[in-house]
């Protein structure tokens, strides 16, 4: 993806940084596009010290067995597995074979473990890496974009959660990705939804910086219309789309959590607290719909996005 020209009419400054709507790729991402060679040693070696720091020397037995004890009861995951055995075709030939790319910490691909899949790991990073080996699934220690090389196929479900925005190429990704899937295999994809309407609302009307770019390591920046153009380019087909809560209408009411580090701390009490409210009263499918229909407006801080291969 660096070595083509990129077409543009609408672009940022973000401190120095230039983002630019791509018209060529069909999403937003930095301009110029870091190499792969730049952004290698920051994902092997220091994400998980310096961005999203995790104890690994604190992984023992007992935090082994208790984290089983937490994934049997994930509702997250369960919905997960729920909605890719109901997208599958009913005609399907064992074994049934999952690929979680770049999960990090995320043991979701134990989920699928459990319940008789075939659950390989792809994760960059020693540490992750390691971490992941001692719940049991198959981990290949490469990057996203050298899947095509592990020989992996048939495929019938592959996740990739909060990958897409941290690399160089995401085109080519779903190309290798849909190659190795099997017919009718289900992706599911999650990235930040950035440069929403409500992000940008909030940008204009406090006249504030462009927060939500993440340097160095988010390179691409979607929305829900940019991901399901780029998922139908390489051979997918949308089937499913939802969100989180909306925490760009937090901004917008003038809690900014990027600057003020009091309503930082409010936030996850109150998504936790706003959430439980529903589930507690047994108003989860309400909920949901909201969700549902909040990212059919393109709205909520997250793109949840389930695909089929076409």
């Amino acid at each position: 993806m660096s070595q083509i020209s990129h077409d543009f009419e609408r672009s940022w400054d973000a401190e120095g940084v230039r983002i630019i709507d791509c018209k060529t790729c069909g999403f937003i991402h930095m301009d110029p596009i870091p190499t792969k060679e730049e952004i290698v040693e920051f994902y092997r070696s220091k994400y998980f010290k310096e961005v999203k720091p995790f104890r690994y020397e604190a992984v023992n037995d007992a935090f082994i067995e208790n984290k089983l004890s937490q994934i049997s009861k994930n509702g997250s995951y369960r919905f997960i597995y729920n909605k890719v055995c109901q997208l599958l075709p009913n005609e399907r030939t064992p074994p049934l074979r999952m690929l979680d790319i770049g999960c990090g910490n995320d043991l979701l691909s134990r989920f699928f473990l459990d319940r008789q899949w075939e659950a390989n790991v792809l994760e960059p990073n020693r540490d992750a890496a390691g971490y992941l080996r001692k719940f049991g699934v198959t981990v290949y220690e490469n990057f996203a974009d050298e899947l095509e090389k592990l020989g992996l196929q048939k495929l019938f479900f592959v996740n990739i959660q909060f990958v897409l925005e941290h690399i160089v190429d995401p085109t080519d990704l779903l190309r290798q990705v849909h190659k190795a899937m099997a017919p009718g295999g289900v992706i599911r994809i999650c990235v930040p939804n950035d440069f929403s309407v409500g992000q940008l609302a909030y940008q204009e009307y406090y006249r504030e910086k462009y927060r939500w770019v993440v340097r160095p390591d988010h390179i691409n920046y979607f929305s829900f219309s940019s991901l399901s153009g780029l998922l139908r380019k390489t051979g997918f087909e949308e089937v499913y789309r939802t969100t989180n809560f909306p925490l760009e209408f937090l901004l917008l009411g003038g809690q900014n959590y990027y600057t003020d580090e009091e309503a930082r701390r409010r936030v996850n009490p109150f998504v936790t607290q706003f959430q439980e409210a529903f589930a507690k009263t047994g108003r989860w499918e309400q909920l949901t719909r909201l969700y549902e229909s909040l990212a059919q407006l393109e709205m909520g801080r997250s793109v949840f996005m389930f695909a089929v291969k076409r």
